[in-house]
């Protein structure tokens, strides 16, 4: 099968005058189309280039069914989309006025109008003079030159010998017989169909010898991939589909990432993680592959280090690591012990050890009477054991002081908060009517520990007459978790491990396309941009991030934004 500039298969042909031919054939996606061929004589390529304008101008427009235009030397030539069933001419005053302001008259455009579709260009002379040709309507079909003799004198046919004009007809009619069965042969291998089998897991060499034996031809692209190498990873078209010979079928197959063409890694130290490392990435035709997180002094999501230099040459496709800062660690800071000081000098200690003084709360308690505690405005208790380190711009500080000499009400309920349990044991039994402590324990960190927090009934209330126990007082003790010690438990530090935290959303339909931001946020309240996907209504959103975080991690989608549904947790 003759092929028309390498991809256009012939189905006919034809030549006209003026050293043009046209041609029926099919582009390489199946298109049918009728194609004009010029072989220009020396001067005329500057008007061609004019007439390859105005029809590029035409398509731009929709205004033209125009395939392609092609002008260079060797090969200059217009392929025209075939009309649709049912078109007819028409005249449109918009392309004929178009073509008019180019130099070109009505009678050499072919205008034609398909039911239900506005009107477009199907032919244009390129003269523009003549009107085009059909080849398969046979409009204008050439004139029957007469035959001349090297004199230019026409011979006539009846001044032939009887004898010789037999034969001659013999011998011209065996010919065209030929000519007719050469031609029916190529019209037979125009017509055949082959099946693309499915080829998708085989070996690539397997594959491109199944394909040529069929008759068509083979393009193959590697693809990057960790799977088995030289395995066919895609096949277009696909299995199934009928192709007449010397189609092109692309084959890709897998190759690992290394083994592809060499590209040169480039310098992400100092960029911002996503978006100018994926970028700079995306450019040098790699991927990007492992994250890890330090933290640095520089802003949180800037690159500090790679595995793969800036400059080392490495295959497309391969994953480039990176490791991020953090952002700046907390500095560490320790409380002294507070307690016996006045609140101001405990005040100005916290102070001068970064604790801001809007992250220091007081409790005011009076104590009862006969506890030696110290006079009014005396630190009784803190949240914050002295000399063990913690967060400067985090740690928050609560001090219960000493608010003066109680006055309890005769037969009320004593004064305990702020006591200790056996304070409160022999305040309750020297207070006027004897009262019963009956103890309950909680636990935070963030209320001073060993002392009593909350007690009911409430100072100087009087006792229930009608109660089983009328002078009960029930008091609440905050306790600090105690670490347990084990001589013969050891504890094993533990490497962390990358993995992939999957998350998903159902997208409500009814909801435009968006622009939407996935965060993620581990246990240390660390919060990191994972994804900026493009969403609609009615898709199911699904991602999954790496990190080595460890414990549960929770994700939260912002559309445009605005958090779209509650946080997700995943552990």
């Amino acid at each position: 099968m003759s092929l028309l500039d390498g991809k256009y298969e012939v189905i006919a042909q034809r030549p006209l005058d003026d050293g043009r031919t046209l041609f029926d054939a099919i582009a390489p996606d199946g298109t049918p189309l009728r194609i004009e061929w010029f072989d220009l004589p020396p001067g005329e390529e500057a008007s061609f280039e004019r007439y390859r304008r105005v029809l590029r101008t035409l398509k731009r427009d929709d205004l033209a069914a125009l395939h392609d235009v092609v002008s260079r030397p060797g090969a200059r030539y217009v392929a025209w989309l075939k009309p649709d069933a049912g078109s007819s001419a028409a005249t449109d005053t918009g392309i004929l006025d178009l073509l008019q302001r180019h130099g070109y008259a009505a009678a050499s455009a072919d205008v034609r109008r398909a039911p239900r579709k506005p009107a477009r260009l199907y032919g244009l002379a390129f003269d523009g003079l003549s009107a085009p040709v059909d080849l398969n309507t046979g409009a204008q079909a050439e004139q029957v030159k007469p035959l001349r003799a090297g004199g230019g004198r026409t011979v006539s046919l009846e001044l032939v010998p009887t004898t010789t004009l037999s034969w001659g007809l013999a011998a011209v009619l065996l010919g065209i017989a030929a000519v007719l069965s050469l031609a029916a042969f190529q019209r037979s291998v125009v017509d055949t169909l082959v099946v693309v089998p499915e080829l998708i897991g085989e070996d690539v060499n397997h594959a491109v010898e199944v394909l040529s034996g069929l008759g068509l031809a083979v393009e193959v692209t590697p693809l990057g991939s960790t799977g088995a190498a030289g395995l066919v990873l895609a096949v277009e078209p696909g299995a199934g589909v009928e192709l007449r010979p010397n189609r092109v079928v692309r084959v890709s197959y897998a190759l690992p990432a290394g083994q592809l063409a060499q590209t040169e890694v480039p310098s992400l130290v100092g960029l911002t993680y996503p978006d100018e490392v994926a970028q700079r990435l995306g450019a040098a035709g790699l991927e990007l592959g492992d994250i890890a997180r330090i933290s640095a002094a520089a802003p949180a999501g800037v690159v500090l280090a790679q595995n793969a230099s800036a400059g080392e040459r490495v295959g497309n496709g391969t994953a480039v690591n990176v490791l991020l800062s953090a952002g700046p660690a907390h500095d560490l800071t320790f409380i002294p012990r507070l307690v016996g000081l006045d609140v101001d000098e405990a005040m100005r200690l916290a102070l001068i050890a970064g604790i801001a003084p809007d992250r220091v709360f007081v409790d005011r308690v009076t104590v009862a009477t006969g506890v030696a505690r110290g006079a009014a405005g005396t630190v009784l208790s803190q949240s914050l054991a002295p000399h063990v380190p913690v967060p400067r711009d985090a740690a928050t500080l609560r001090l219960v002081v000493q608010a003066g000499t109680p006055t309890t009400s005769a037969g009320g309920a004593p004064d305990l908060v702020g006591l200790t349990i056996d304070e409160a044991r022999r305040v309750a039994a020297d207070t006027q009517g004897g009262w019963l402590l009956t103890e309950q324990r909680m636990a935070t960190v963030n209320l001073p520990a060993d002392v009593i927090v909350m007690q009911s009934p409430q100072p100087g209330e009087r006792p229930d007459a009608e109660a089983a126990t009328p002078n009960q007082v029930v008091v609440t003790v905050n306790v600090h978790p105690v670490a347990l010690r084990d001589p013969g438990i050891r504890a094993i530090v533990r490497e962390p491990q990358a993995r992939l935290v999957e998350y998903a959303w159902a997208i409500q339909p009814g909801i435009g396309r968006r622009v939407g931001e996935v965060w993620a946020t581990s246990l240390d309240g660390t919060r990191t941009l994972v994804a900026r996907p493009t969403v609609t209504g009615g898709e199911i959103l699904r991602g999954s991030w790496r990190t080595v975080d460890p414990g549960p991690i929770s994700f939260e989608l912002l559309l445009d934004g605005i958090p779209y549904g509650g946080p997700l947790l995943v552990p």
